[in-house]
């Protein structure tokens, strides 16, 4: 009995103890640690940590896995960047987390003036604005913290970068380590001498509805007197990146200047933990919206894109059926809205050709009955204020593909077209699309060309909210047809948003340009594509003689040229400029009946088109397409006409041709001794460009192991 009560005791002794300890930090679900990683509650641990130096939800995945490194190292933990996080690890960064916010004393403020809103240092700063004009609020207090926060919110004509660029003409000895610029907001971080002190300063602007919302926050380098830093902060001060990267600021890169002491650098780190706190929710405080991927996961697969194609897409087609899937949820007439969703499309196996793979056009169909939506559908006149974080990230997150359709296409063709490029390319990265109200019908032409070029804005807003994901590095675009218009006009936007990130966030770089049959003004093409071409890796034009849509779009031009077509015996689009290719696809001039066998649609329609556009996204190999087909069995190099030392490149026919013009009859009849039974004689003029059973179909790539086509032709 006396064991039995002392073993009693000891068990009420140790779960007294357990009582008394406080709970572990539940480290975020995940089975690697880019997926823990996406969790905005651990990026603001390691912000308040003192180990990341980025707003929650615009550090990339090398940012955030650098940050646990250096929180690692920092902490004298084992462990690499690559490591999933502990439990115990989530609990220190946790507690950092409390005591550093604790000490800051974030509280949330509407100004009363202004009614802008923010998470405000109240341990730094009195809560109250200083008198001051109605569209710029001030809060400050130098002699007791040495800080400075002004919140403005002012109309007018005055830009982003003009407003950027009047308020730091006051500075001396400026130092900038970084500048964001995407044309509608811009984010500046650095430090400078200004009323008799240097100053580490953060400023934040950004355009909304006609005006500009922001603020400027600022920190004398020399903190309080009776600063004491939390023991917290201390373990990220003392590391040498830490200390070389506050000298920079703190010296101004002088030559013999006295370098900060450990409290000046703990002091500048909290500062850089003031900056991206606040200015991580004070867009979604003042108007912006961000959207997450987060529930873009469908099944129980680890990578939301195993078992077929993850597609994030936005459209300004009308909801038809809120409960609806991909081929009832929208029609074809437009909104006032832009709708923000997500759907995984699974491709097939075409059974007529085991090297043809993919979504069927009548065979493609959704994982998930329903479309997941990020939003509610959100009015147009917001839709320039939106960033999407894709927390559900492909495999490589570095690499994005939009895919724009074209004319008399359904929102479930785009997404069975973006399925069938995407899958047999086996792209590693995201896969968005863009969806505009194409009336889908043949005859509906024109109104069809009004409703691409009223989404053109739409389609800005979308590459804007994709490519403030900092994640993304290298933006790939397939456009078809009408969609060759819209990215033609948006692309000054793109250039805006190019280079305008800080080194750490990986620099952003156009990668495969892709226009198939583009329906554009053939001069306004080469004047528009000479302004970006060189911004891409390689930009690739496919176009042919044979398309009728393109004839139908000259004739009610008055016959004005498109990119995508020619006639039938003219040459194809020149464009100057060293990385640009084009592709020709023009039926056999043997018979002229053939050229209504060819569709708008084969950029997904045809296999040797398809196949190629597939091994062209994968970015390897570079250059010419003679590259993706060294044995000359897919393309053939012809000069343009009175320029010998230009060429383009032809789809070789899969069947025989006539290698003499003769004219169309004689043609006809070489082409039926080239296919007269087995045993007639075969003239010798006919070659045979068939591939033969053991040879690969054309638009395989050389390497090992070549993407594969999805779709089937008609």
């Amino acid at each position: 009995m006396r064991h039995f009560a002392s073993l009693l005791a000891s068990v009420c002794a140790l779960a007294g103890i357990a009582a008394a300890m406080p709970a572990m930090a539940a480290c975020p679900a995940g089975d690697d640690l880019d997926i823990q990683l996406r969790d905005k509650e651990l990026q603001r641990h390691l912000i308040l940590s003192g180990v990341l130096g980025a707003e929650i939800g615009r550090a990339n995945e090398k940012m955030l896995r650098t940050a646990v490194a250096d929180f690692r190292a920092a902490n004298a933990l084992p462990g690499t960047d690559q490591d999933l996080l502990t439990e115990a690890e989530c609990d220190t960064l946790k507690h950092n987390n409390d005591a550093v916010y604790a000490f800051i004393g974030f509280k949330q403020v509407v100004n009363p003036v202004n009614s802008l809103k923010m998470t405000f240092p109240a341990a730094l700063l009195p809560p109250e604005a200083k008198p001051s004009n109605l569209s710029w609020q001030e809060y400050e207090n130098p002699a007791v913290s040495r800080v400075g926060i002004d919140v403005f919110r002012v109309s007018g004509r005055e830009s982003s970068n003009s407003s950027f660029a009047r308020g730091y003409q006051s500075y001396s000895a400026l130092t900038l380590t970084f500048v964001h610029n995407s044309g509608s907001e811009m984010i500046a971080e650095g430090a400078g001498n200004r009323w008799g002190s240097r100053y580490y300063f953060h400023n934040l602007n950004f355009e909304y509805q006609g005006g500009q919302r922001g603020i400027y926050l600022r920190f004398d380098m020399k903190p309080p007197a009776n600063f004491v830093p939390p023991p917290e902060i201390l373990a990220a001060a003392r590391l040498e990146k830490s200390k070389k990267a506050v000298t920079k600021l703190f010296t101004g890169g002088v030559a013999g200047a006295t370098p900060p002491n450990e409290n000046e650098i703990a002091w500048a780190l909290i500062a850089r933990a003031v900056f991206n706190i606040v200015a991580s929710d004070f867009y979604d405080q003042n108007g912006w919206r961000e959207l997450t991927t987060k529930n873009c996961v469908f099944g129980s697969a680890r990578r939301a894109r195993r078992g077929g194609v993850r597609i994030v897409f936005a459209t300004t087609r009308a909801m038809v059926d809120r409960e609806g899937d991909m081929s009832t949820m929208f029609g074809n007439a437009p909104s006032d809205k832009i709708t923000f969703g997500c759907v995984q499309v699974n491709p097939r196996i075409s059974r007529g050709d085991s090297s043809y793979r993919g979504a069927w056009r009548g065979a493609a169909r959704a994982a998930n009955a329903r479309i997941k939506l990020l939003e509610d559908p959100i009015d147009r006149t917001n839709e320039n204020y939106i960033r999407i974080i894709d927390t559900s990230a492909s495999e490589d997150a570095t690499h994005a593909l939009l895919v724009i359709h074209g004319y008399n296409n359904s929102f479930q063709e785009a997404m069975q077209a973006a399925a069938r490029i995407a899958g047999g390319a086996d792209y590693k990265g995201r896969v968005y699309m863009f969806s505009w109200p194409s009336v889908r019908m043949s005859l509906r032409y024109l109104q069809d060309a009004d409703n691409a070029e009223e989404a053109e804005g739409a389609l800005q807003a979308f590459l804007a909210a994709i490519l403030r994901d900092n994640n993304v590095r290298t933006l790939d675009v397939v456009a078809h047809s009408m969609g060759s218009q819209q990215l033609m006009r948006v692309m000054g936007s793109i250039r805006e948003i190019l280079d305008s990130r800080r080194h750490d966030e990986g620099m952003l770089r156009l990668g495969q340009v892709v226009f198939a049959a583009p329906d554009v003004s053939a001069a306004v093409f080469n004047t528009k594509i000479l302004t970006w071409a060189k911004l891409a890796q390689r930009v690739t034009i496919y176009t042919s003689g044979g398309d009728w849509v393109l004839w139908l779009s000259s004739f009610l031009r008055g016959f004005n040229d498109r990119a995508g077509g020619h006639t039938p015996w003219g040459d194809p689009l020149h464009v100057n400029a060293s990385n640009v290719y084009v592709v020709d696809k023009t039926p056999p001039e043997y018979d002229f009946w053939k050229f209504f066998t060819y569709t708008h649609a084969d950029y997904v329609d045809d296999k040797t088109i398809l196949n190629d556009i597939q091994t062209v996204i994968t970015g390897k190999p570079s250059g010419d397409p003679s590259k993706r087909d060294p044995d000359g069995k897919v393309f053939r190099a012809q000069p343009y006409a009175g320029m010998s030392d230009k060429k383009y490149w032809e789809t070789l026919p899969e069947g025989p041709i006539a290698e003499a013009k003769d004219a169309v009859e004689g043609a006809k009849e070489a082409v039926k001794e080239a296919v007269k039974p087995a045993g007639a004689e075969t003239p010798q003029t006919i070659p045979n460009y068939a591939p033969q059973p053991s040879e690969p179909m054309a638009g395989a790539a050389p390497s090992p192991t070549p993407p594969t086509a999805t779709g089937a032709t008609r």
